[in-house]
């Protein structure tokens, strides 16, 4: 459990980043509402399934593209590869027949919730 964590925490800070990669301007009471439509969906053990797989793939898109950010010679070649690891991760959910929203809404449901982690845990075991 303590190295599934931060993965979640990795890949929510990714797909967050992805979800919101379009500029889209919003209020605050629209956030708010919006933040509780996504804790509001239900977690089924087959939404965890599939948040799983998602889980997985972002994690090696965000592995693939980690060293070539870290390594990028300025911002704007720095933005490019997130730009493109962005498109990749936010593939890679839709893969796995959620959309980002979906993804980031069970994020933030397990880091609130321990019996849904313990849930998630007991599945990847």
């Amino acid at each position: 459990m303590k190295k599934l964590l931060p993965t979640l925490i990795a890949s929510a800070i990714f797909a967050t980043t992805a979800a919101t990669a379009a500029p889209v301007q919003q209020s605050a009471q629209q956030g708010k509402a919006m933040q509780q439509q996504q804790t509001n969906i239900e977690i089924t053990d087959a939404l965890l399934q599939k948040f799983m797989v998602a889980m997985n793939d972002v994690q090696q898109v965000s592995q693939k593209y980690s060293e070539q950010f870290q390594n990028a010679e300025n911002a704007e070649e720095a933005q490019a590869i997130q730009q493109k690891a962005q498109e990749e991760m936010i593939a890679a959910v839709n893969g796995a027949g959620l959309s980002p929203d979906e993804y980031n809404a069970v994020i933030q449901r397990v880091q609130q919730d321990p019996q849904l982690q313990q849930r998630l845990q007991e599945m990847t075991e």
